[in-house]
């Protein structure tokens, strides 16, 4: 209680010069905290950097939520740390998470964008199973299916997706929606925990590193990185962004063995990579809520 107390009382004393901008206009380096609640888990950004979904439990259950970014005007500080105007505001939150899929019964996780933005698929934990579930976002109506079994998720288009199945962790399959045909791509040494996308890689992460899947011409590469985390992305020729193994979100530099935290403090999420890659948002268990920092251009995919 003591430690909400006193980043509340940190949020509420920054000093404001001016509001009613969005999260592009902050600084390299600067960071700005848009959730202050117990949300830690997987994040996705879409396509055009509008939205970001994630998980949350701030109503009980274990559910999915999105954030209008562009629709969430913050303010800024003058030593480069800021916030979301509710967030300083203390507005109930339940007036600015948009839910998306939620039940009393199962936990979602892993929250995923389609390429067109219109769906999120996410995936469901019940009774000691669980399923893939797709939330179409305008209505909010979700629907099962009927694919279970599963370690992680992701969209290849809007009818077919990439999966990875529990009783085959070192195997990626491409499954279509509809039909659930299937069609082994690649087999792996190490077990796969978790997928992310960026243009024509796939990134599949596991324990101690990520191997990089080409989708144009199917060769697998395989770094060997200090990571736990489920969300791996490249930044640079040999820069990457991970979760490691103490819970910290950074960037990792193998051209010079550094490492570049994010946050004060080991009790990170995953971190997820806008597409333009300039942004990342975390969960920092510091400020116990999701930040997004701009990133330095120095890591800039040339």
């Amino acid at each position: 209680m003591r430690k909400l107390l006193l980043i509340i009382s940190f949020l509420i004393s920054l000093a404001f010069t001016q509001g009613g901008y969005t999260y592009r206009e902050i600084q390299y380096g600067d960071s700005l905290v848009v959730t202050y609640d117990q949300n830690f888990g997987t994040i996705d950004w879409d396509n055009s950097g509008k939205k970001i979904a994630f998980e949350s439990k701030f109503e009980g259950t274990q559910s999915i939520y999105y954030l209008d970014l562009f629709d969430m005007p913050i303010n800024f500080a003058r030593n480069g740390f800021h916030a979301a105007k509710y967030v300083n505001e203390l507005t109930d939150k339940g007036r600015i998470y948009v839910p998306l899929i939620s039940a009393a019964d199962t936990a979602f996780r892993d929250p995923k964008w389609s390429n067109s933005a219109r769906h999120i698929l996410s995936i469901g934990e019940f009774n000691g199973g669980n399923e893939i579930f797709v939330t179409k976002r305008s209505t909010r109506v979700s629907s099962a299916t009927k694919i279970k079994n599963v370690e992680a998720a992701h969209w290849k288009n809007d009818s077919t997706l990439y999966v990875v199945f529990k009783d085959n962790l070192k195997q990626l399959v491409e499954i279509t929606r509809r039909q659930q045909k299937k069609k082994v791509l690649v087999e792996t040494e190490h077990p796969i925990i978790g997928i992310s996308k960026q243009k024509t890689e796939l990134y599949l992460a596991c324990r101690g590193g990520t191997y990089e899947y080409s989708l144009a011409d199917k060769n697998l590469t395989w770094f060997s990185l200090p990571v736990k985390g489920k969300t791996i992305a490249r930044l640079g020729r040999l820069n990457f962004v991970g979760l490691n193994y103490s819970g910290s979100a950074q960037v990792l530099d193998l051209n010079n063995a550094v490492t570049y935290p994010f946050s004060v403090g080991d009790n990170d999420g995953p971190p997820a990579i806008s597409r333009d890659t300039k942004f990342v948002a975390f969960y920092s268990g510091f400020i116990n809520g999701i930040v997004i920092k701009r990133i330095d251009k120095k890591f800039f995919l040339e």
